[in-house]
């Protein structure tokens, strides 16, 4: 039954309600799980017999056009305007073909008939419907690639009686470029709908860095995707004037309005090393590419994407395919080893950093994106094709679809090294590049469906929901194809019969629904371009009414929300593209409804109200302004398989009145060969460079930790400074820790005499009075033995024997804590009363380390770790805070891990591992990896760096194919494994440990606080409600180019519940939006501005924190 709701509209001139503004987190829901599943339409029963095949020949292969296996696109749309959406697919050597919707899954082939099925010799990709003159009735716009230099771009006007009219040329869209994909959108707000061309030249099919680098700086009409602005129902091109005029091989499109200013943004997909665009527009016909302002990163081998709010928190995200296989079988077979200088010349030349992995692209709210599909569990689907976001079980979170699949493998490592060989050699001829086509592997798979777990998560499904059937699929679209209020599946394979997928929800009652079909006014007769919101209760969802999607393929013109339980709505309000806003209210479920657009409705304000936020931004005044720079050194070309670099570990950073003045000043390190800097505050609330010649003379140091303490007694703040690094040689003097003798005055000199000579690379210095003498003692942290990872490390304990103003450390390591003696990588500490008996007791986390607690009595200190629970929880910490969490007078623990954001995955069943011994008996210490891949134990890296480190690997595997199905232990003997040092991780989750009556009981910390490694915690009560709260920071850019870096992370403050658990707070509310590695997190009380933190990142500027909340 179809609901007409022509007046039940309200205008607004002010800002959304709180209601609108209010966060729901993914933290604190989860969706109705529905019993479900897809089954496959027999085509005797659909009589949809379409057919994509691809004839291959002597002169017309993968060697002479590498684009013949890019597949078809499928189009889904209500062509007659009976209800029933109607489906179109494209080919690329056959005729495309329309099906009509009879009902029943029933469809008519009137392709003939219709006129669509193409132009001969026009090798066909995408397509989409739009309602493209406006006329109440959906045309098909058909994008053209092939060999040829006769393409263009066909566009079929409906006429209204099941035939069609092709006609691009006299609106002015026969576009004659390479295209893959087009969609319509309203970019202008004018009301009418625009056209966005995406072309894939194919001069850029796998070219260098600097080939990309220099078309991107230089593009030309001819390459460029085009902008097609409607002109009174005729399009005109404005990709010059519009700032679209680009160099990039598109694969995907997607529209969202994606910084919520009320103008429509686009996202394209660039294959190889050709950098995505993200044009945010402008609002005056005009858009720049900021995505390096928004990503952190991108997918390297850009395929289709689509963007839909995954989380219900009104922000739209993007999901982004690649072709990184699943099993370590298609990884290691497909994907040569990365070249770390080829990787770092495409991010030095301005192609940003991709990476060979699916993304998710979570949207913030604040002008950014977090990038978790290594959290989220979709990072890596084989050769991927089309993702679709869409709520397959009705439960109010959008699930994600992808078709997979390449026709021949043609990355397959063996292969390629062999052609290249015979090639080079003169032994491949054309006439024989056939013969050489057919002897590429070729391995169907199946397609992928994951279900959203609300959480930021997701599982896999395929096979639960019968969607497992192996073939190659390219293009994909859903819809209600019968109409029964959940959405259906139309996948269009290659050199396989398409297929429709019905899907069947069985307990109706959990899966609620509810359709929209938007009915606009004289410009944009579908709505397109709308933002349609429903309220229930406290939940909220949004959906952006856009009909491209995925890859080559558009849905159809309906918004589809699914709702569990509900059984009513609360409101729906829809924001029309041309401006203005309508409310309808109390909604029942289970309906179709058209909503008309009132012509007399006005544009609305686009400003929205901004949360009492915790913290602001505020711009340091120091001089001279401060920038950490790291020193150049290449960890890998010692350490070929280090997992990432140990030479980054600063800056060091600390905080205290120096000079007497009532006034907090701070100190900041340096890296190696750079100067540390001692702020001194002024009356003005400015920091001034204090005893500068100090800190230069000294300048060969790595400064990795600090702390201020008055070491002597006299009253003034003295610097102890913790050096580390990675670069010199094991026991170099450089690695010699420093202690500063204040004057008094804020004048500092260095005392050489003071501490033993000790040459560990160090990572933490730690200050109390551990035996309680009245003076204050030392904790070093030995972070690692340099050259030699991941080899323990010692860490020491000074005692302040200084006597009669004459200062002096002794180590007293071995007679009060020999265990700390090779204890591990260590990364930080504290010093607290775990056991309340008076001493303080010392609390330790490292790399590859179980959190410690060494328990001091009466000034000797025992590892009682195993005591208190910790010893299984194996992590890559690296840093600790101890505090009471759950007001029960105990001390609980919060501790930075690597977070779940990674592609290093842990668990107590299938842990992460490493194993150091010399295995091929060279003298030198290697190091091996190794992951489980479907329950299997495996070698982290591929055959290439494998043997980077022990050459004779290649002989013992002599292709890339053995050495893809081998376990870690048929690579490696398990008799040489079994004498190695190796370490188990068992927990990368960043986590809060509950002191349970003296056992400690872990509690990751919410999904939001596991997207990258967390490097420093703060913890106050941020929002004054008398409870804890903790601000995280991190991020982890160290890592081998194999491996993602770890940038997912904005920072976060998690708000405190008062029993050890806590609710995640958005930027949009915390005002916490830190990018970059940040080392440290320290709070400073700044004249005039109140309580403030400084945040020191590595290899970025110094920034600070103010709280809003805090004089």
């Amino acid at each position: 039954m179809v609901k007409k709701y022509l007046f039940g509209w309200s205008v607004f001139f002010l800002v959304l309600s709180c209601k609108d503004n209010k966060k729901i987190l993914a933290d604190e829901m989860v969706p109705e799980q529905v019993i479900q599943s897809f089954k496959a339409v027999s085509a005797d029963r659909s009589n949809i017999h379409f057919l994509n095949r691809v004839q291959e020949s002597e002169n017309f292969n993968y060697l002479t056009y590498p684009f013949i296996y890019f597949g078809g696109g499928v189009s889904i749309g209500d062509i007659n305007n009976d209800d029933l959406p109607d489906i179109y697919f494209t080919g690329q050597m056959g005729k495309n073909s329309l099906y009509l919707n009879e009902g029943g899954m029933s469809f008519k082939d009137i392709t003939e008939a219709a006129g669509v099925e193409g132009v001969y010799n026009h090798w066909t990709t995408g397509s989409t419907m739009a309602d493209v003159n406006n006329d109440g009735f959906l045309d098909i716009y058909v994008s053209v690639a092939g060999p040829g230099n006769t393409r263009k771009n066909l566009l079929y006007i409906n006429n209204r009686n099941n035939t069609f009219t092709e006609e691009a040329e006299l609106y002015g869209i026969a576009d004659p470029g390479h295209t893959i994909q087009s969609a319509f959108f309203d970019f202008d707000n004018d009301g009418d709908l625009d056209l966005y061309v995406g072309n894939y030249p194919r001069s850029g099919f796998n070219q260098n860095n600097e080939f990309f680098e220099k078309r991107m700086k230089q593009p030309n009409l001819e390459e460029s995707d085009r902008l097609y602005l409607n002109d009174h129902g005729k399009f005109t091109d404005v990709t010059l004037t519009s700032g679209i005029l680009n160099y990039g091989l598109t694969l995907g499109i997607s529209f969202s309005d994606f910084n919520n200013d009320g103008n429509m943004d686009i996202y394209v997909s660039n294959d190889f090393n050709s950098s995505d665009f993200l044009y945010i527009n402008q609002g005056n016909g005009t858009f720049l590419n900021e995505l390096k302002k928004y990503t952190m990163h991108t997918s390297n081998f850009g395929m289709g994407t689509d963007a839909a709010d995954l989380n219900n928190d009104g922000l739209i995200d993007l999901v982004q395919l690649d072709m990184m296989g699943s099993t370590n079988e298609q990884q290691k077979s497909n994907m040569s080893a990365m070249n770390s200088a080829l990787f770092y010349d495409l991010v030095n030349r301005g192609l940003h950093h991709q990476y060979m992995k699916n993304t998710l692209q979570l949207n913030t709210g604040v002008d950014s994106f977090m990038e978790i599909g290594e959290m989220s569990g979709i990072a890596y689907t084989d050769w991927s094709w089309c993702p679709l976001l869409f709520d397959m079980q009705n439960n109010g979170y959008k699930d994600l679809f992808i078709t997979n699949g390449m026709r021949r493998n043609v990355n397959n490592n063996d292969f390629n090294a062999l052609f290249r060989i015979q090639k080079a050699y003169g032994q491949v001829k054309p006439e024989q590049y056939l013969q050489w086509v057919k002897k590429m592997p070729s391995s169907p798979v199946a397609n992928f469906a994951f279900s959203n777990n609300g959480d930021l998560t997701f599982e896999k499904k395929t096979a639960d929901y019968g969607l497992g059937i192996e073939g190659f699929s390219n293009g994909a679209a859903y819809a209600d194809l019968d109409l029964d209020g959940d959405l259906d599946l139309v996948v269009n394979h290659l050199d396989m019969k398409s297929q429709v997928f019905e899907n069947r929800i069985i307990n109706k009652t959990g899966s609620n629904y509810l359709r929209l079909k938007l009915k606009g006014s004289e410009d944009n007769k579908y709505g397109i371009g709308s933002k349609v919101w429903i309220y229930t209760g406290e939940q909220k969802q949004l959906i952006e009414l856009q009909t491209t999607r995925g890859y080559e393929s558009s849905v159809e013109p309906i918004a589809h929300f699914g709702l569990g339980n509900i059984q009513k709505i609360d409101s729906i309000q829809v924001f029309w593209p041309k401006g203005g806003l309508q409310t309808l209210y109390d909604v029942d479920v289970n309906e179709l409804l058209e909503i008309q657009q009132e012509i007399s409705i006005l544009p609305i304000s686009k400003k929205a109200e901004k949360a009492d936020l915790l913290f602001a931004g505020l711009t340091p005044k120091l001089v001279p302004n401060y920038t950490h720079k790291e020193n150049d050194f290449d960890d890998f070309k010692r350490e070929v398989l280090l997992p990432h670099k140990m030479s980054q570990q600063g800056p060091a950073l600390a905080v205290a009145d120096v000079n007497g003045d009532g006034l907090e000043d701070f100190f900041i390190g340096a890296a190696k060969n750079e100067t540390a800097i001692l702020y001194i505050q002024s009356e003005q609330g400015s920091f001034n460079s204090q005893s500068e010649e100090v800190w230069k003379s000294d300048a060969a140091f790595e400064d990795v930790s600090a702390t201020f303490l008055d070491v002597n007694g006299d009253g003034y703040k003295d610097l102890y400074v913790a050096s580390g690094g990675n670069e010199s040689p094991d026991g170099d003097a450089v690695y010699l820790d420093r202690l500063y003798i204040n004057d008094g005055f804020g004048k500092f000199k260095r005392d050489k005499e003071a501490l033993p000579k000790i040459y560990t690379s160090s990572s933490a210095v730690k200050t109390i009075d551990f035996d309680k003498d009245g003076d204050l003692d030392l904790f070093i942290g030995g972070r690692q033995i340099p050259g030699k990872y991941p080899m323990p490390v010692n860490s020491y304990l000074l005692r302040n024997d200084s006597k009669n103003g004459v200062v002096l450390f002794k180590d007293v390591t071995d007679d009060i804590g020999a265990e700390l003696n090779k204890i591990g990588m260590v990364t930080d500490a504290e010093w607290m009363d775990i056991n309340k008996d008076g001493w303080p007791d010392l609390i330790i986390v490292g790399e590859w380390m179980a959190p410690k607690i060494f328990i001091n009595t009466r000034g000797q200190f025992l590892d009682k770790s195993s005591s208190f629970g910790l010893t299984d929880f194996v992590g890559w910490w690296n840093t600790v805070k101890v505090v009471d969490l759950d007001n029960d007078g105990d001390l609980d623990i919060v501790a930075g891990n690597l977070g779940l954001n990674y592609k290093y995955k842990a668990s107590r069943a299938e842990p992460f591992k490493i194993y150091a011994n010399d295995f091929d008996a060279n003298g030198q210490l290697d190091i091996v990896l190794g992951y489980y891949n479907n329950n299997k134990l495996y070698p982290l890296r591929g055959r290439e760096c494998s043997a980077q480190q022990i050459p004779s690997l290649k002989k013992k595997f002599p292709n890339y194919t053995t050495f893809s199905k081998a376990s870690l232990t048929e690579v490696y003997s398990p008799e040489i494994l079994e004498t190695a040092l190796k370490y188990e991780v068992v927990t990368f989750a960043n986590s809060v440990f509950i002191n349970d009556s003296g056992i400690f009981l872990q509690r990751p910390l919410p999904h939001y606080a596991q997207t990258s490694s967390v490097n420093a915690i703060a913890i106050d009560d941020f929002n004054n409600d008398g409870i804890l709260d903790v601000l995280v920071a991190g991020n982890l850019y160290e890592s081998e180019v194999e491996t993602p870096r770890n940038d997912g992370s904005y920072g976060g403050v998690f708000s405190g519940m008062g029993n050890g658990e806590f609710k995640t707070m958005s930027p949009l509310e915390s005002g916490v939006h830190i990018s970059g590695v940040v080392k440290g997190i320290k709070k400073i009380a700044i004249k005039n501005e109140g309580t403030c933190y400084l945040i020191a990142r590595n290899n970025m500027e110094l920034i600070i924190l103010k709280s809003l909340t805090k004089s």
